[in-house]
């Protein structure tokens, strides 16, 4: 009998068993023909069924009333980056809050639209620790952070404070835990983190923000389209909405937000235990701004990272490989992963240790 496999991947990123069980019984063939979930109109009522239920789930597990729009959406994070600021920043200055790779992205990408600034960083110090927010512009249309940044590994603990809508990236954290959702006034993440596959984004946006929007812009880009269409405005990704619909299933069976939050904590801290316990290895994110869904790592040797690696995935340990931006190792723990694969990383890791330390 072989090992177990174990998918610590950033992304795409590993369905809970259930889903997965659930999903192939759904696209399996049928003995009278019959069309899977995959294969039916979006405009058909079994389709529309499941959609209405997917939008009620998401909007309880974030507690988001009607003062908010919940929008299913194409494209992942790098179409927000643009699609933002083109909607809410005209004659506005957005401003960005940067704790690592993916909040330069947006902000790049802002500053394609127009003007934009930076009101922190903790770049200078690479990414360490979370920045703090200095002077907003005047009129300052939004302030934007990344809730948690998959490469650096740094995690807000909480929405940053600041007396003007909050845009928040957050795709590698979405639903991996209670959170204020309702306080944000724009936020975003891609699904192949912890809402099942990629091809999905959900976007939420307050109702007043909508107003801002100018009249000018390709239908496609004006996020009141969406809202009109009910996220229908073309064919969506169906079979991602699936997927979506049967992990927020599972993660009410799990016990909700407080169960996975509870299960997430457990993880993290049983690896960064283990990383901190070593001379071996180091993650140089301070204490307060460590993320709980992404954790990169260093050997003392960088040169030992890919032996690490190769080693790993022979004894089933998949993706661990860190980003190529930054380098060493990353371990994802995303709400489908069971503390059974930390608990085999950290065995893998103490008896690499042994042997090259």
């Amino acid at each position: 009998m072989s090992a177990a496999v174990h998918n610590f991947s950033a992304g795409p990123a590993m369905l809970p068993l259930p889903v997965r069980e659930r999903v192939a019984e759904a696209l399996a063939p049928r003995s009278d023909g019959s069309p899977s979930v995959a294969e039916i109109s979006h405009r058909g009522k079994r389709f529309l069924a499941m959609a209405e239920e997917l939008e009620a789930r998401l909007r309880g597990l974030m507690m988001l009333g009607a003062e908010h729009r919940i929008l299913l959406l194409q494209g992942g994070a790098n179409l927000q980056f643009a699609w933002l600021p083109m909607n809410l920043a005209v004659g506005r200055t957005p401003a960005y809050l940067l704790s690592g790779h993916w909040g330069q992205k947006a902000l790049d990408e802002a500053r394609r639209i127009g003007p934009a600034t930076i009101v922190g960083s903790s770049e200078e110090g690479g990414f360490r620790e979370l920045p703090e927010i200095g002077h907003l512009p005047a009129g300052c249309a939004y302030l934007h952070f990344t809730g948690n940044e998959t490469i650096h590994g740094l995690q807000f603990q909480q929405p940053p404070a600041a007396a003007v809508p909050l845009a928040a990236d957050l795709s590698s954290e979405f639903l991996s835990r209670p959170y204020p959702y309702a306080d944000l006034g724009f936020a975003y993440a891609g699904a192949q983190k912890n809402l099942g596959i990629s091809g999905l984004t959900v976007v939420i946006i307050r109702e007043d923000l909508l107003e801002r929007i100018p009249d000018d812009l390709p239908r496609y880009l004006d996020y009141r389209t969406w809202v009109a269409a009910d996220s229908m405005y073309n064919t969506p990704s169906t079979l991602a909405w699936y997927v979506a619909l049967e992990t927020l299933r599972w993660i009410e069976e799990c016990g909700g937000l407080v169960a996975i939050e509870e299960r997430n904590r457990v993880k993290a801290a049983r690896l960064y235990e283990a990383i901190d316990a070593s001379d071996f290895y180091s993650n140089p994110v301070t204490e307060e701004g460590r993320s709980q869904m992404n954790v990169p790592f260093w050997t003392v040797d960088e040169a030992l990272v890919s032996r690490f690696v190769a080693a790993a995935e022979d004894a089933g340990l998949q993706g661990l490989k860190g980003h190529r931006a930054v380098g060493g190792l990353r371990a994802s723990l995303y709400n489908a992963l069971d503390l059974d694969a930390v608990e085999a990383l950290v065995e893998f890791m103490q008896e690499f240790e042994r042997r090259h330390g």
